[in-house]
């Protein structure tokens, strides 16, 4: 795509649209505006960065359609895009939240086009996004019902017994995770409940493994760390997709 000439008229234009009345952009603003390369813009908060990203996001819209089907990505830590989207910039609204074009978190970004493809993928079924105690109960069911935990159900029951950590089973198999150093480990205790090297540790990850494969299921707390995995199995045919559908890719924070 060639580059965008933004002229004054444009500018005039988006400040009506933006700013209060006889308020205009400073000069690193509109210079902002007008950059299509890619850049770091770095402002205090309350600055009007939003309001700037808002400016360019207008200026595209009116030149939607895009060549060759292409879109923009607009992504921020809460929904706050899309809210000033719809309130500020009401009459293109529509035309920049829908396809091709996404405006979401970062959180909702990485679920939708990364991790859920890639489990998807791996697991050959739909994915559910469940809090950690419904987990926590499919992970108990499995270990009194399948022998090939036997090992794993043995010292997460033995280390309930014995401790005082937790009073209710659910909320102790919740608080089941491994180390840095691959030692299968509960809450905050400092002893590992099983070396790295251990069955009850293998069976616990074999748990997590199945519990995706054979329902579909992760916690939200995983989701980030299969994002992980799934970028860094990332063909590059699959970045290059990324490159085609959006153009342009805005992060406001």
């Amino acid at each position: 795509m060639s580059e965008i000439h933004i002229n004054d008229e444009e500018i005039e234009e988006v400040e009506k649209l933006l700013l209060p009345d006889f308020c205009h952009f400073p000069d690193d603003a509109k210079k902002v505006i007008c950059c299509w390369k890619s850049s770091d813009v770095a402002a205090c908060p309350g600055s009007g960065k939003t309001t700037v990203l808002l400016a360019k996001l207008k200026l595209l819209a009116e030149r939607m359609p895009l060549p060759d089907g292409a879109g923009v990505c607009v992504l921020s830590h809460t929904n706050v895009a899309v809210n000033e989207i719809k309130i500020k910039l009401n009459e293109y609204a529509d035309r920049l939240i829908n396809y091709p074009n996404y405006v979401g978190t970062i959180q909702s970004f990485v679920d939708k086009f990364v991790t859920m493809p890639y489990l998807r993928n791996i697991s050959g079924r739909n994915i559910q996004v469940v809090d950690n105690r419904t987990y926590a109960n499919h992970m108990l069911i499995k270990m009194k019902s399948r022998s090939k935990y036997r090992a794993l159900k043995f010292v997460v029951e033995k280390n309930f017994e014995t401790g005082n950590q937790f009073t209710d089973q659910l909320e102790h198999i919740e608080a089941l995770h491994i180390r840095d150093n691959g030692t299968l480990c509960i809450g905050n205790q400092k002893r590992a409940l099983a070396g790295a090297d251990k069955p009850s540790t293998e069976q616990f990850k074999n748990l997590i493994s199945n519990l995706l494969k054979e329902e579909g299921m992760i916690r939200y707390k995983d989701a980030y760390s299969y994002a992980k995995e799934a970028m860094d199995n990332l063909s590059e045919a699959y970045t290059e997709l990324f490159s085609m559908r959006f153009k342009y890719v805005f992060i406001d924070e």
